[in-house]
């Protein structure tokens, strides 16, 4: 499935006036930006709205500001901790409301879906992402995808293909730990079987 970037209207306002300006734009965009891409990651989506302001950064007066917008939007959102224990918020379009539980504990039937992001300089503008701006439950479902002929695989080689089927082509320290993070989670909640004496993961 391809990431599809959303189109905002570009407005200039400077820095220094952004937190006076008009909050109802703001969560506006917000909310089309959900609509359109969620699930979307909290600094994805901030970043991508303030851009749309000709503001290429939050910094410490913005950030507070801008966050307060998004919560009072009451979009649907679920929480999940990066690889460096940092609680994120992912941002969902309405008709996933009331399925917050199942996407958390990724036992979600009705989202099996992954957007590759692919490598910056190839995609098109406001489509990249990096290890931190996936929602789980994609990379989740990325090595499920791996797994689906139900074959037992060797670890590495699961951590391997699940990342270039997210479109990355080598493994940093934050995607291989997002990755295992990922795969420990699915270990957990029983979508996937490791055999520790083979060193092999299956689907259950």
């Amino acid at each position: 499935m391809e990431y599809v970037s959303t189109e905002l209207e570009t407005r200039e306002i400077p820095y220094k006036d952004f937190t006076a300006y008009d909050t109802q734009d703001i969560a506006s965009r917000f909310n089309q930006v959900i609509e359109a891409e969620g699930p979307v990651v909290d600094d994805f989506l901030e970043l991508k709205v303030l851009k749309s302001y000709s503001i290429f950064q939050r910094g410490s007066l913005i950030a507070p500001f801008l966050r307060s917008i998004l919560i009072s939007t009451e979009a649907v959102f679920t929480r999940q901790l990066d690889c460096d224990g940092q609680e994120h918020l992912v941002f969902w379009p309405e008709r996933f409301r009331g399925l917050e539980s199942d996407i958390e504990s990724l036992k979600c039937e009705d989202y099996t879906d992954y957007r590759p992001s692919g490598q910056k300089e190839l995609v098109p503008e406001g489509t990249f992402r990096a290890i931190g701006d996936f929602p789980q439950i994609e990379i989740f479902n990325a090595m499920k995808e791996v797994l689906s002929d139900g074959k037992a695989v060797k670890k590495e080689d699961l951590l391997t293909e699940t990342n270039h089927a997210l479109g990355f082509l080598v493994k940093g320290r934050q995607i291989r730990l997002t990755l295992e993070l990922v795969l420990k989670a699915g270990i957990s909640n029983g979508t996937f079987v490791h055999n520790r004496r083979g060193g092999t993961i299956r689907l259950r």
